[in-house]
């Protein structure tokens, strides 16, 4: 196991950075095409840097024996299932209730590590998540607010199943990792991702359609699919193998504070006192988690 201030934390970090300036990304492309196809496009679009980093760097398939369940398992869950369910809830509830039921997926992931092991979290992990989980409400309700108007259950249900099936995509990768790389875990489950969504692009979305996205709307396809698909995953399958699911997975939490960040370099928006205290929390349950 790894300290705090380590490579695996270092990737960790970057990985959220780049995840947290998604939801501002997201909301430029979606001025130009509606939300399935963006959620599709995104993993469609990762295909040839994948092949471009594949081949350039002769990355070999995992496909053999349970290797193979679980590149399957990371492609359906981390690029597709993950993607496509967090962009269709958060079209169908407010951004206060999405940005609340993402913050379970720590939760998610550290309770599958406890079932897989069959051991329970330790008190430390415990008293961590509920501190940085109860930054991230206070930072959430502060920032965007937590109303109920324009929410609605299958949304939030939605955004849960989006962060479920992100944690399950970790427990996947993580036993792949040690074995084949995080460059290699993350190519070939793009690739073997984009494949399945192309028939479904195909018959869902007229080339018209396509062709009218906007230059703006591609460039912030480009971020989602060569950033947050790529590099971002390929940063966090690296951090998950060296640091362990139920401890690096905490950096989710600090999701909404780059997301704020990002509203406040690029849109002007206010960082009230509260914020700067809910982020001190926040950091403080995620360091509760990773100290020794």
């Amino acid at each position: 196991m790894v300290g705090f201030f380590s490579l695996a934390t270092a990737a960790a970090i970057a990985a959220v950075f780049i995840w947290g300036g998604s939801p501002l990304v997201t909301k430029i492309a979606t001025r130009s095409t509606d939300e399935f196809t963006l959620a599709l496009l995104r993993t469609i679009a990762s295909v040839p840097f994948a092949l471009v980093v594949i081949v350039a760097m002769r990355l070999r398939l995992p496909w053999r024996g349970r290797d193979t369940f679980d590149t399957l398992g990371v492609a359906v869950t981390g690029l597709i299932g993950f993607p496509v369910l967090f962009t269709l809830g958060v079209a169908h509830t407010t951004a206060g209730h999405a940005a609340v039921a993402s913050a379970a997926t720590p939760v998610f992931a550290g309770l599958m590590v406890a079932a897989i092991n069959r051991r329970w979290p330790a008190k430390s992990w415990w008293l961590g998540i509920s501190v940085a989980f109860f930054g991230a409400i206070v930072l959430i309700w502060e920032s965007i607010g937590i109303q109920s108007v324009g929410a609605s259950w299958q949304g939030d249900l939605l955004v849960m199943g989006g962060a479920f099936s992100a944690a399950l995509s970790f427990q996947f990768g993580a036993r792949l990792t040690p074995r084949y790389g995080a460059p290699a875990v993350t190519m070939w489950s793009v690739i073997i991702a984009g494949i399945l969504l192309l028939p479904v692009l195909w018959f869902y979305a007229e080339p018209e359609e396509i062709l009218q996205v906007a230059p703006a709307g591609w460039a912030a396809i480009a971020y989602l699919a060569a950033g947050s698909s790529i590099i971002a995953y390929m940063a966090w399958f690296y951090a998950l193998s060296r640091g362990g699911i139920a401890r690096i997975s905490m950096w989710h939490f600090a999701l909404p504070v780059v997301g704020i960040a990002a509203a406040a370099i690029f849109l002007g928006e206010p960082l009230t006192p509260l914020l700067l205290i809910a982020t001190v929390v926040i950091l403080l349950g995620v360091g509760l988690v990773q100290r020794r």
